[in-house]
């Protein structure tokens, strides 16, 4: 089974410079109007953009060349949207501010935490030593430490520990001693292991599946295959994760000790009792299991407003010293970072509504911190946030584009005409789809698809789009011109290949071929049983020549220009990767902005270009 975007390898990462460093100097690839795309920008986006065929090395100058044009269309449209001042409408100011408070708090995080991690000769030749020895164990667990006590004083008083084992329930679990390896624990249960000698016994130890005592049965010297050359690496990082998480928490405990916020509990028992209701309406409407997840939407946050009116909204939800965020702020927040939940009883609500106002707090007081260090002034964190920008308001025009446009009944039935009146019918393509606006689904999908699942008990469990979902995510037959890139792409696979993620209205979709047909004539399907699938692609084929059309006049109205060479010398992978971003102190967004294709305006552009040359 082929996967085009082999995003089952997802790339995890902090620094694009420790990804995918570069030896050249970091020359503009493309001017915009009076904007540049360096070539380090065009290398992350394209590195981590999923891009249909990128594994072909053969096409690899050609798809660069398209994905610098899809580029330079977003930052055409979001030069138009900041001349048509989009950047101060609420929306984009929202976004704007949520996005540099992310960016703020990550940088505050990589100065206050990861810039102090240091690791000493000393420590990582004892991880490296630890990693070179495995160890066998036993253990007694249970959940009540009353229980483990005794067990304990059992062993104390000199009963072997088999004899103690042999009657308890997790014996079965150990016919053979349990191995662990360097790594494998948290940290201060690994000292205690590695500092028995055989046949001892820890103490009773807490973790979070309950109390444990381990007892040494084994210990032995790994041989190392050529292959593991590259261990001190490897023990370097856990090493560095484990002082991180230290500091971390260090820091966290250090910071929010004396931090005082007072919250509205009448405004969260009101806002709780609103998303109750709405979450179980959808839960009704849409016919959803018990383990089906509801979303908030943005349709949900306008009627939510709407109940709570203007002057309730400018409430502070929460205060804290030198500031507040309002009820509006945090419904907006809740909607831009994601809200979902299983159960919809007020109860259950309330405890997700719960971590999610800790969080936010949490947050803000973070983002205030890192403001008053001046870390939004840091290039990196400006860089990202017009990064980000740039696309939001690309997509913000392009989205009121498309809704000024109407589709004539008239239009309906001349295109009726034109495909069905003769009996034609085209290629016809069928798909198992899982669609999601959950990043969280998006990466439990590729690693399930990695370990073999099928996709459609992936779409049984995950997709979003009601009408298949009882289809285990089937479309059924459809021609290869309804459903936008959709069957476009798939027009081009392979039956049994798999696509993905791509970026649509909805979230993001991954679907596998199951079916194609070839065009073929045959007696005409009545125009009322057509026509709402051919309103539906109309839309679309008119939607994509009107912002390839638009695309071309903005391109001669603020200029372009693109460097071929510093394009070729830009050097690429042909991996298909579709990282995540994990932002210090929580949080999380996809690595890149993720764009729709947009290059067959470029063509339009040069025919006009052309007519202008005596």
């Amino acid at each position: 089974m082929k996967i085009f975007f082999t995003a089952l390898s997802t790339l995890f990462f902090f620094h694009f410079s420790q990804v995918f460093p570069q030896d050249f100097n970091d020359k503009p690839v493309a001017k915009v109007g009076n904007t540049i795309i360096s070539s380090s920008e065009f290398l992350e986006r394209y590195e981590l953009t999923p891009v249909f065929r990128k594994e072909i090395k053969s096409m690899t100058e050609s798809i660069k060349l398209e994905f610098l044009y899809s580029l330079i269309a977003e930052k055409l449209w979001a030069l138009e949207a900041n001349d048509l001042h989009f950047d101060t409408t609420n929306v984009i100011k929202f976004i704007t501010d949520r996005l540099t408070k992310m960016f703020v708090r990550d940088a505050l995080y990589q100065r206050e935490i990861k810039d102090n991690v240091r690791i000493s000769d000393k420590e990582l030749i004892k991880g490296y030593n630890r990693y070179n020895t495995e160890l066998e164990i036993n253990y007694l667990v249970d959940d009540k430490k009353e229980v483990i006590d005794k067990l304990y004083s059992l062993l104390k008083a000199g009963v072997p520990f088999d004899s103690v084992l042999s009657l308890r329930p997790e014996k079965s679990e150990q016919i053979n001693p349990q191995k662990i390896v360097f790594g494998q624990m948290d940290e201060s249960i690994e000292d205690s292991l590695y500092s028995l000698k055989l046949g001892d016994y820890t103490y009773p130890i807490y973790t979070p599946d309950g109390w444990y005592i381990f007892r040494l049965k084994n210990k032995s010297v790994k041989v190392l295959s050529s292959s593991e050359e590259d261990i001190a690496p490897n023990v370097k990082k856990t090493l560095e994760a484990r002082r991180e998480l230290k500091i971390y928490r260090e820091y966290y405990d250090n910071f929010f000790k004396d931090k005082q916020v007072t919250a509205n509990a009448y405004l969260l028992r009101s806002l709780t009792d609103k998303i109750s209701r709405i979450f179980s309406e959808k839960k009704t409407t849409f016919n959803l299991n018990d383990s089906d997840k509801v979303n908030l939407d943005v349709k949900n946050v306008i009627i939510i407003e709407k109940e709570f009116g203007p002057d309730s909204l400018q409430i502070p939800l929460f205060v804290f010293k030198n500031g507040s965020e309002s009820l509006k702020y945090f419904i907006e927040a809740l909607s831009f970072d994601g809200f979902s939940s299983k159960k919809t009883d007020l109860k259950s609500i309330a405890s997700v509504l719960d971590t999610k106002v800790r969080a936010e707090m949490e947050h803000e007081l973070l983002s205030n911190e890192g403001f008053k260090k001046g870390f939004d002034k840091l290039p990196q964190v400006q860089r990202d946030v017009e990064m980000w920008k740039t696309n939001y308001m690309a997509q913000a025009l392009q989205s009121k584009f498309l809704d000024s446009l109407k589709i004539s009944d008239n239009e309906v039935y001349d295109y009726y005409k034109k495909f069905y009146y003769d009996e034609y019918y085209p290629a016809q393509v069928n798909i198992v789809e899982v669609l999601t606006d959950n990043l969280d689904t998006v990466k439990k999908v590729f690693e399930d698809l990695k370990n073999g699942d099928d996709i459609r008990k992936l779409a049984r469990l995950y997709t979003q789009r009601k009408w298949t979902k009882d289809k285990d995510g089937e479309f059924g037959y459809f021609p290869v011109f309804m459903y936008g890139d959709i069957g476009k792409i798939a027009a081009t696979m392979n039956v049994g290949e798999i696509y993905g993620p791509l970026k649509v209205p909805e979230g993001y979709s991954v679907f596998k071929l199951i079916g194609k047909k070839e065009p073929e004539t045959k007696l005409a399907q009545p125009f009322e049983k057509v026509k709402d699938e051919l309103r539906k692609e109309l839309e679309y084929q008119k939607g994509h020549k009107a912002i390839m059309d638009f695309t071309a006049k903005l391109a001669k109205k603020f200029g372009i220009s693109v460097d071929g060479s510093v394009l070729k010398d830009v050097q690429v992978t042909n991996l298909n990767a579709f990282g995540f971003r994990y932002l210090g102190f929580g949080g999380r967004t996809t690595a890149v902005p993720i764009m729709m294709p947009n290059v067959d305006w470029i063509d339009m552009y040069l025919e006009t270009v052309q007519e202008q040359i005596p």
